[in-house]
């Protein structure tokens, strides 16, 4: 009986050691020869995680939502209004990029009349389109905020603080919206922006909390309170001289004051026309993109007729690098470019009256604009006044300029 132990022993580890030999050479066959989680997990062990982390998120702004009467007018049909239409290109100039900017000129309030120059009122209908089209960082603060009023200011406000993924800034409903100053999340870099305007045309703000008018105590404040919460702080100026294509020394001036603030973009509009762009130390500042959208062809000023329908989109970069074994983080914003846009206003034989296309100068054809070989090299010169570096985007089958 006891060899007969003996042997089944034997037996019974020579199993084990073929079972042990077996597993262990399907384990080796699994792990290093498959494509499966063990092997991926093993190989985490084996190479350390790399301690730098990079991302990237991708910027373009415009200026100026400026909605005349013959504009919302051909967006009206049968009891509605749609702008789609008019934006065809900007939503296909818009989809590449993570954070979209425009200034909304003008306030909705659906409750009353829509109104234009000098007292604007526009169907939300507008803004719901820029939406859809991809916008969705928006300033508020502008000379028209208070056109028809504190009421109607507060409801327009309140139209925007109804959309949860956009940013809408410079006008509030309440003050404690007006201090609420909401974080945004691009490819892992948060952002937020402050908007501010000069003034509102003489019209009284009866309540300081429902248009931002820029003062430089209240900025710092605003400032102080984001600051440190956000990679990447922007600030909308509504400023300047209209129809002027140069900074004012006090745009520049105020310009340096947020530079000096830790702001790390400015993104200026009012004067219906492309002005200069520059660096400020580390601060990109645009001073005005001009128009995105308007009705400005008549001659109430002098070359407004050319200025007024000319506007730009501009792009940058920003790039967020995290040591985590350094615990550092670096912000970059670079590769700052430009394309120029037009107001085409033509008639449309199927509604039966005129209508309007954004038109990027990267798309641009003689039937839309007979000289927008001039037209794009002048207003170039103006964007490049200060700071030549800036990559505009070339014309069709025109090599690009640098």
């Amino acid at each position: 009986m006891a060899r007969m132990k003996k042997k089944a022993k034997r037996a019974i580890s020579l199993i084990l050691i073929l079972v042990i030999i077996l597993v262990g050479f399907v384990g080796y066959k699994i792990i290093f020869k498959g494509d499966n989680k063990i092997k991926d997990s093993i190989d985490k062990i084996i190479e350390p995680e790399n301690p730098i982390k990079t991302y990237t998120a991708k910027l373009i702004a415009t200026g100026d939502g400026l909605i005349h009467s013959p504009i919302y007018k051909a967006a009206y049909n049968n009891g509605t209004y749609d702008f789609s239409n008019m934006l065809t290109y900007t939503k296909e100039k818009l989809k590449d990029y993570d954070i979209k900017y425009y200034n909304q000129e003008t306030v909705f309030d659906d409750t009353i009349s829509y109104g234009s120059y000098p007292r604007f009122n526009t169907p939300s209908a507008f803004g719901q389109n820029m939406i859809d089209a991809g916008f969705n960082l928006v300033s508020l603060a502008t000379n028209h905020s208070m056109d028809m009023g504190n009421d109607s200011a507060k409801r327009s406000a309140e139209w925007w603080e109804g959309k949860d993924k956009i940013l809408a800034t410079g006008m509030a409903s309440t003050p404690e919206k007006r201090d609420e100053h909401k974080i945004m999340e691009a490819n892992g870099i948060t952002y937020t922006m402050l908007s501010y305007t000069y003034g509102t045309n003489g019209i009284p703000v009866k309540e300081d909390y429902t248009v931002n008018l820029f003062d430089e105590e209240k900025v710092k404040a605003d400032i102080a309170a984001v600051r440190d919460k956000v990679d990447i702080l922007i600030v909308a100026m509504h400023w300047g001289t209209e129809y002027l294509q140069d900074a004012t020394t006090t745009q520049r001036e105020q310009a340096k004051f947020l530079a000096d603030n830790g702001v790390d973009i400015v993104l200026g509009t009012h004067s219906h026309c492309i002005e200069p762009w520059e660096w400020i130390d580390d601060t990109v500042v645009f001073y005005s993109f001009g128009n995105f959208i308007s009705n400005q062809m008549g001659a109430e000023q002098a070359n407004v007729r050319k200025v007024g329908v000319i506007g730009m989109f501009a792009t940058l970069d920003i790039t967020k690098t995290v040591d985590t074994e350094k615990n550092t983080t670096e912000i970059k914003v670079d590769n700052i470019g430009a394309d120029l846009n037009f107001t085409y206003r033509y008639y449309n034989k199927d509604i039966g009256k005129n209508d309007y296309l954004v038109i990027p100068f990267s798309k641009m054809e003689s039937k839309y604009l007979n000289n927008y070989e001039d037209v794009y090299n002048e207003f170039s010169e103006v964007l490049k006044k200060y700071d030549d570096s800036i990559k505009i985007e070339p014309l069709p089958d025109i090599p690009a300029t640098n």
